[in-house]
């Protein structure tokens, strides 16, 4: 039997591989509740393989991270309590874990299409990319995670047949570059409160709260722009019995932003917005509001006149 040690130090080893995380991967499912419900048995089987996947890779990628931001961890008040940063697991599993995770993650996606492995590959290489050399660059390390979600979609994309749109790829691009900014936000929000001018491995300042607060609301409003060239594209009559019905997600798109951005201003968001929203009553209302239009665009039909 394992003793009190040991089990400390599985669970330690779990949350350095940030299992928290694993809400940013439901959007390999995207695609499948935009208009692409009607799929065999064996997409369903492939999506949920390619979730599984992705899972690994992130935590792979995020251990890499955390053996590379050590130093700076250790002097955040809030990541200080990581495993590797608080010292609970020696740097060696880390080195080894984040390979293994990756390999076993790469090879189960060469039971899946083409495009699928070459979007995991990609996202590994660019969440690489991220952790060494981006994500001290201020503006470009925003741009990368936000093309980071994008993958994710165009993942799963790749798994369903015809199932790909680049007006929903742009879309998650332009939505998930204004949570980006939001989350450069929030960490200066935080480290204010700390009396700190600028983040720990970062290249932002307290100067660039506005611009972060504009770049972000901006292209918010834009990715929900997108979303309506999205509706009248040539493909969407193919997906939808009432395209037309999907202008009701606009409103509900446009008051979370309001809603995420307020919260952001006031504080009330430390770190990742996605990581928020899944513990936000407010979003998974607004949530269910959006996949119950969808679902009724794609499956009753409405005249409109």
């Amino acid at each position: 039997m394992l003793n009190k040690k040991n089990k400390t130090k599985i669970k330690a080893c779990f949350r350095s591989m940030r299992p928290y995380h694993i809400a940013k991967n439901f959007l390999l499912f995207t695609p499948l509740f935009l208009g692409y419900q009607c799929v065999s048995s064996i997409t369903l089987k492939n999506i949920f393989l390619g979730f599984l996947i992705f899972c690994l890779l992130a935590s792979s990628a995020y251990l890499i991270n955390d053996l590379i931001d050590l130093e700076n961890d250790k002097q955040h008040f809030r990541k200080q309590k990581r495993p590797f940063a608080a010292g609970e697991l020696p740097l060696s599993v880390g080195i080894i874990l984040a390979p293994c995770l990756s390999i076993f993650a790469l090879v189960l996606s060469f039971y899946l299409p083409l495009n699928f492995l070459i979007a995991a590959i990609g996202y590994y290489l660019l969440a690489l990319l991220y952790s060494f050399f981006i994500k001290q660059k201020k503006w470009l390390d925003v741009t990368l995670l936000a093309v980071l979600y994008s993958v994710r979609v165009f993942a799963g994309m790749a798994l369903l047949e015809k199932g790909f749109s680049p007006w929903l790829i742009f879309f998650i691009l332009f939505l998930f570059f204004s949570l980006a900014l939001l989350k450069r936000y929030a960490e200066l929000h935080a480290m204010q409160l700390e009396n700190k001018v600028f983040l720990l491995g970062r290249a932002y300042q307290l100067t660039d709260k506005n611009k972060l607060i504009f770049l972000g609301r901006l292209s918010g409003y834009l990715s929900i722009l997108i979303f309506i060239v999205y509706i009248y594209s040539a493909k969407v009559g193919f997906f939808y019995k009432s395209p037309l019905l999907l202008w009701l997600i606009c409103p509900c798109l446009f008051i979370w932003l309001k809603h995420i951005w307020y919260l952001a201003e006031q504080g009330r968001i430390r770190d990742d917005p996605v990581i928020f929203t899944v513990t936000d009553s407010y979003s998974w209302i607004i949530l269910a509001i959006m996949i119950t239009i969808a679902l009724l665009a794609t499956w009753v039909p409405f005249a409109f006149y």
